[in-house]
């Protein structure tokens, strides 16, 4: 068995468990690789003392790994999608973060993931992805996103209008200051800052949420995930800013941007006992309510 680790090379909680991390998985018969500019950031540091095998995202062969094991927040469990893309392998969110709704594996449950990976009993949720097309190709081949698509205003203070159509339809022009359309797992993001709503993963939908939007009889609407969502973006600015998750590029009025569902999920190990449901009401307080025992 084969894990990859991957981290940003900033400080967090977590980098401390790092080497200890790295010796219960060597204990276990397991190979271990770190991403490369990680590693170097845990020798800075003086965390990483060993030699260990390191990979890059350029050049790493995903599919000979089992395992990867992402050590941070949401973000950097975001960021793991262009590196795992349609392998398939389950990805293991150990959090570092402040809330952790992704990536909420604690610390304290790393040895109760790792003993269900050895018997083969754990759990994992398939989790749907979107994929951008547009014309000049932006984002190479990492066009895909597991929370989000959002096209945001950029170096201007007037909101923009984003002419939407769904399957080929006109849906609507919205006239806001973006627009977000999410996964059922990013439902649970920056769409729902913006009041849309939550939607379980697995219902095969997708929600539309405009941000700020100028007209108050606009709200998020939900849509299935088979549709194909078309956009064009006017306003007084040459530049818009699309974003893939944390991912972002500039975009010019002449490009049209089509949104579909991808044709491959990503991979999330859950941990035992660990739902959506029941991070819903444990990390965002949803239905908190006294009377509820």
């Amino acid at each position: 068995m084969k894990i990859a680790i991957y981290g940003k090379p900033f400080e967090n909680a977590l980098n401390k468990e790092v080497p200890q991390l790295m010796k219960t998985l060597a204990d276990h018969g397991i190979e271990i690789a770190i991403y490369e500019r990680y590693a170097q950031f845990l020798r800075d540091n003086g965390l990483l003392t060993l030699p260990c095998a390191t990979y890059t995202r350029e050049e790493v062969e995903i599919a000979s790994f089992t395992f990867l094991l992402s050590v941070g927040g949401d973000g950097t469990l975001l960021d793991t999608v262009t590196i795992v893309g349609n392998s398939g392998i389950p990805v293991i969110g150990l959090n570092a973060g402040r809330l952790g709704f992704i990536s909420s594996i604690a610390i304290t449950e790393f040895e109760a993931i790792l003993k269900s990976i050895m018997d083969n009993t754990y759990h994992s949720d398939l989790r749907s992805l979107l994929q951008v097309h547009t014309s000049s190709g932006l984002f190479g081949a990492f066009n895909y996103a597991l929370n989000e698509v959002t096209i945001h205003k950029k170096d201007t203070a007037s909101m923009i209008q984003i002419e939407t159509y769904l399957d080929d339809e006109f849906m609507n022009t919205y006239w806001a200051d973006g627009l977000i359309v999410a996964t059922p797992t990013g439902s649970t993001a920056y769409s729902l800052s913006c009041g849309g709503p939550i939607i379980v993963p697995g219902s095969q939908n997708l929600v539309i949420t405009p941000i700020a939007p100028h007209n108050l009889n606009v709200r998020p609407v939900v849509v299935s995930n088979t549709s194909k969502i078309s956009l064009r973006i006017r306003g007084r600015s040459d530049n818009f800013l699309i974003a893939l998750d944390s991912r972002s590029e500039s975009i010019t009025p002449e490009e049209e941007i089509v949104i579909t569902k991808a044709g491959f999920t990503f991979n999330l190990l859950q941990a035992p006992g660990q739902t959506f449901l029941n991070n819903m009401r444990n990390k965002l307080g949803w239905g908190l309510d006294k009377r509820n025992k």
